[in-house]
């Protein structure tokens, strides 16, 4: 799972096993380690949960945790819809974009960057 963070905003983009993990287990997660020790590890995680009725993001001590509506992942793990998007009012701060989104393979990308994507339905033309 790819995270990317930029302009308020979270961007999760999953490979093919991994949508499957989700629609199986209801989770899926990466960790980033920044250092030796324990503390050093930085978590992302995307779950599916009947207890949200709209995405939602949660800053965790360690990480980031996005929680989606389990018939919104069904659906979206079943079907083609390439991504789920959820606008979070912050009030006076702003909002947040969250963005969930398949993983789909590059254009121009190697056989080994693009294993376990989705079919790009641009493939055979030219950006």
């Amino acid at each position: 799972m790819k995270l990317r963070l930029q302009s308020n905003s979270i961007r999760l983009r999953l490979k093919r096993g991994e949508v499957e993990q989700l629609a199986k287990t209801g989770r899926v997660e990466e960790k980033i380690i920044m250092g030796s020790g324990m503390a050093d590890i930085f978590h992302y995680a995307l779950q599916s949960s009947h207890a949200v009725s709209t995405p939602h993001a949660i800053l965790e001590q360690k990480g980031i945790l996005v929680l989606v509506p389990f018939e919104t992942v069904s659906r979206w793990a079943a079907g083609n819809d390439v991504g789920i998007e959820a606008i979070l009012p912050l009030g006076d701060r702003g909002r947040l974009q969250v963005l969930i989104e398949k993983d789909l393979a590059c254009l121009n990308g190697t056989e080994e960057q693009n294993a376990d994507t989705f079919p790009n339905p641009l493939g055979g033309t030219k950006c």
